[in-house]
């Protein structure tokens, strides 16, 4: 498998859609600032300081999402959104680095009253941007 199958297979947009509201909700209520303190917390400083910085983002994994958010967080939207947990994870595993990027254009980090982006419109413009790759 390329990595652009890869790529494409592991963008279930019916998925990312379901978590898109309450990945939205969790950066307003409880802050980006301590949703990323959480990452840096759990040992993934390099991928949060990517997220904030203006190079590439780097990507975490489910497993990463589920060891800092904890089970019980992720058990919680699966039960709010009536997916599977593991679906929920990676597609914060998704989301996440693309929302704090969008927060963070400037590559600083965001300002404690930053405006949360519209996760749906992130999950359209990830979408498009794999319809526009080359078929193999």
């Amino acid at each position: 498998m390329s990595l652009l199958d890869t790529l494409t297979d592991n963008l279930d947009v019916e998925n990312l859609g379901k978590v898109a509201g309450p990945l939205q909700d969790m950066l307003k209520s409880d802050g980006v600032h301590s949703v990323l303190e959480k990452f840096n917390a759990g040992g993934l400083g390099d991928k949060v300081a990517s997220w904030v910085g203006t190079a590439r983002n780097l990507p975490i994994s489910a497993d990463q999402v589920n060891s800092v958010l904890g089970n019980d967080t992720v058990k919680s939207i699966a039960a709010k959104v009536g997916i599977p947990t593991d679906k929920v994870a990676s597609a914060i595993a998704h989301l996440l680095p693309q929302a704090v990027d969008k927060m963070t254009p400037d590559g600083k980090p965001p300002a404690k009253d930053a405006k949360v982006p519209d996760v749906n419109e992130l999950i359209k413009n990830m979408q498009a941007a794999t319809e526009l790759l080359p078929k193999p």
